[in-house]
């Protein structure tokens, strides 16, 4: 016998197999008849189905290097490596220049100040902007802010008009960029693989980025050391230009699974949001965490200066040392991850990730021995590794297609936040010590995600 149609409620027959287009809210979604009950069940919200599934070990991965079979996808993986090119090169030449200009650590870390500003300011509104114009064609438009910042600033140093207040306020604008670019580019990756891909291509990215993450920084310092500050703004400009010519040329490829334009108003959109994070208990889980660390736990990376020169009394060497250790320990930690993921859920590796880096924070900050440190700090990288690429791959494959943009916008916005926790670490390791601020914090945080983990944990519903 063949299989039996279905209804859609309304008293028409549906065949198995075929796909619908029905009205939702204010987005048209595309779904198959053929789904499975346990994603669409009725009367439970979509956000809490998902979610179910993160606490289960995922299947085998297809291999880090599958996303790399689709074209569309290598062109976004160029563009990315192009963007994170021009944020190692905007941060050595910015801060570099101002330096010069002002000789005031002050004035240099006010750039740091008004980017996380611009994250805060936009971060809310960012996955609106992406469903308003679409995703590709926010990426085109937020390289064009980028690219008309750095032309500008170009052209105010060659005219000599060029002073430490305009390249804060650049710094603004181009953090604004980011924040808008950033959801938009990790919410078109399930567009361009689909959600089976989503994870391994996380992980390619990240470890794409641990790879040439000295590179643009290197680029950079080498340019103002033997070219001049124009060298480093014309580089933006080149590496802007080549990643929008590469978006444009992305635009005009067939992307079959993406999301079409949303029709809501900026409230709206915020509502909608907020509403969709609270009926999906892990991504809720995620963004509050992500907030935490970003409030308690980063800010101590802008204390290793004070840690390596006065605390350890090693200087320069001894912060390369540390910051390299860190480094090498996320590029391990992603090939930990990519192994984990046979044996663990996304969730437990994301919660092993925060709990890791908390702890080894709190032990770098007590740690009498100058090599106990440094293997902290490669425990620090290790679980930054598993936290942070987990954080994304929860947060894209949790989320229905027409909320995913909106879901990856909660990072920015979660960064954003951080914005008062280096204020707080600065003001306590002044008053108290470098050691007793990043110790103190880093236990606080963990005592609070422990806390957060062991209540969803409690609240998990038992497995069918």
């Amino acid at each position: 016998m063949g299989r039996k149609s279905a209804s859609n409620g309304l008293g028409e027959t549906i065949r198995p197999g075929t796909r619908l287009l029905h009205y939702a809210g204010s987005h048209f979604r595309y779904v198959h008849a053929s789904c499975h009950a346990a994603d669409d069940a009725p009367g439970r919200a979509l956000g809490r189905q998902r979610s179910r599934r993160l606490t289960h070990p995922e299947q085998a991965s297809a291999g880090l290097l599958a996303p790399l079979t689709k074209p569309t996808y290598r062109h976004l993986l160029f563009s990315s490596v192009l963007w994170w090119q021009t944020y190692s090169i905007w941060v050595v030449v910015s801060g570099v220049v101002v330096l010069d200009m002002t000789d005031s650590a002050l004035a240099v870390t006010l750039l740091t100040f008004w980017r996380r500003a611009a994250q805060l300011a936009f971060g809310g509104f960012a996955g609106f902007i992406g469903d308003r114009l679409g995703r590709r064609t926010t990426l085109i438009v937020s390289q064009v802010v980028i690219f008309a910042a750095c032309l500008s600033l170009l052209l105010l140093l060659e005219g000599e008009r060029l002073n430490a207040r305009q390249i804060t306020v650049a710094a603004f604008v181009i953090g604004a960029a980011w924040t808008v670019d950033a959801p938009a580019r990790a919410a078109l990756v399930p567009d361009l693989l689909g959600s089976r891909l989503t994870a391994d291509a996380m992980l390619l990215e990240s470890l794409t980025h641990s790879v040439l993450l000295g590179a643009g920084a290197y680029t950079a310092g080498w340019l103002l050391e033997y070219i001049g500050a124009s060298a480093g703004f014309s580089a933006l400009i080149v590496l802007t230009g080549l990643n929008l010519g590469l978006l444009t040329w992305l635009g005009r490829l067939h992307v079959p699974q993406i999301t079409p334009v949303a029709r809501e108003t900026v409230m709206q959109s915020i509502g909608g949001g907020v509403e969709y994070l609270r009926s999906n208990r892990s991504m809720l889980t995620v963004v509050v965490i992500s907030a935490l660390i970003n409030i308690l736990v980063f800010p101590a990376l802008s204390l290793m200066p004070v840690f390596a020169r006065d605390v350890f009394e090693r200087g320069a060497i001894g912060l390369g040392v540390l910051n390299g250790s860190f480094s090498l320990g996320s590029f391990v930690g992603l090939f930990l991850t990519q192994r984990l993921r046979r044996h663990m859920s996304f969730y437990s590796i994301f919660a092993a990730g925060t709990m890791l880096q908390c702890l080894a924070w709190t032990l770098f900050a007590l740690s009498p021995l100058f090599n106990l440190a440094m293997l902290l700090q490669f425990l620090a990288g290790v679980g930054q590794a598993g936290f942070y690429t987990m954080r994304n791959v929860i947060l894209l494959t949790s989320s229905s297609n027409e909320m995913r943009g909106r879901a990856m916008s909660t990072v920015a916005l979660s960064q954003g936040i951080g914005l008062p926790g280096e204020l707080l670490t600065g003001s306590l390791a002044v008053s108290a010590g470098p050691r007793f601020a990043v110790s103190v914090q880093s236990t606080v945080a963990a005592l609070i995600a422990l806390a957060i983990f062991w209540r969803g944990k409690s609240r998990q519903p038992a497995n069918p």
